[in-house]
């Protein structure tokens, strides 16, 4: 079994030889390959490479075209800063005022958008280069993409304290960009389409389902109606929220350590969602031994 066909076997609920591997590497990838962060986020032949040495070492079956969340920001029109080892950033804020939102952010062609136009030609590349793979594209989440837009304390304090309908003008067009990203990733080539929403693990329940849940449900329909599959990247301890990710319609969730998985797998019940996670990338992973890690 190669790892295209390994992959796709646990996502059609069938026996495969081992459990595919989907570690997200990027800074290890980076390193890995020889190059700094910022050559690695800035040059999708770099990371493209990179990824690939990593998943013929340390047999990854996912190629990630992934490498920061603030691609869909720059392209907006939000500054990033972009350190030699480290991660890129948005040092102030794009969105300085809630209310003034729609004269602030414009959707645009994906294509035309800096260095979301680098992860499309990421996927090209993977698909290319990676016969043997299933390919993965990444967005970022709709209420994500708002705190990456509007700073994360502005935008759960507005969340906590603003208007509903400013709110949501703000998330639905970012969604309507997302959606776009996605889409376009599937047609590049992407077998599963990443979304990464990891603020929204810092909300209740019921601000989940407000605020969250219908974007990311609509982010999983289009891309099923494209014909790729969708992954639910939440950080933190997602466990009070679980059962609407779940509602999304998500083929994979990805659980952070702190998730219990037989709690998880007591919610999804016997619907056909994969779980991938709940490695403690610190303890276990970065400061363990070979034998705690196996």
């Amino acid at each position: 079994m190669n790892s295209r066909e390994r992959v796709f076997a646990v996502l059609n609920g069938k026996p495969a030889d081992r459990t595919p591997n989907f570690n997200i590497l990027m800074g290890f990838s980076a390193r890995f390959g020889g190059h700094t962060y910022r050559e690695y986020a800035s040059d999708y032949r770099i990371l493209c490479d990179s990824d690939l040495k990593c998943a013929e070492e340390f047999s990854i079956d996912l190629l990630s075209a992934i490498s920061d969340p603030m691609r869909e920001a720059e392209g907006f029109g939000a500054k990033v800063t972009m350190p030699e080892n480290d991660v890129p950033y948005s040092p102030a804020p794009l969105v300085d005022d809630l209310y003034n939102v729609k004269n602030i952010i414009k959707t645009y062609d994906p294509y035309n958008g800096k260095r979301t136009e680098h992860r499309l030609k990421a996927v090209e590349y993977f698909k290319k280069h990676g016969k043997d793979y299933a390919v993965g594209g990444w967005v970022e989440g709709a209420f994500a993409e708002c705190c990456d837009l509007r700073g994360i304390n502005d935008f759960l304090a507005d969340v906590a304290c603003e208007e509903e309908e400013a709110i949501h003008d703000f998330l639905r067009i970012v969604n309507e960009q997302a959606i776009a990203f996605a889409v376009a990733q599937v047609k590049a080539g992407a077998d599963i389409v990443g979304i990464g929403d990891a603020a929204t693990s810092l909300i209740s329940p019921d601000m989940y389902k407000e605020f969250a849940l219908p974007y990311q449900k609509a982010i999983v329909e289009a891309v099923h109606k494209a014909g790729g599959k969708t992954k639910l990247h939440i950080c933190g301890n997602t466990t009070n929220v679980l059962p609407y990710m779940i509602e999304t319609g998500t083929d994979i969730v990805d659980l952070d350590w702190m998730v219990d998985l037989k709690r998880a797998k007591e919610i999804i019940g016997d619907r056909n969602t994969v779980i991938s996670g709940n490695y403690d990338p610190v303890a276990i992973l970065f400061q363990g031994t070979p034998e705690t890690v196996k």
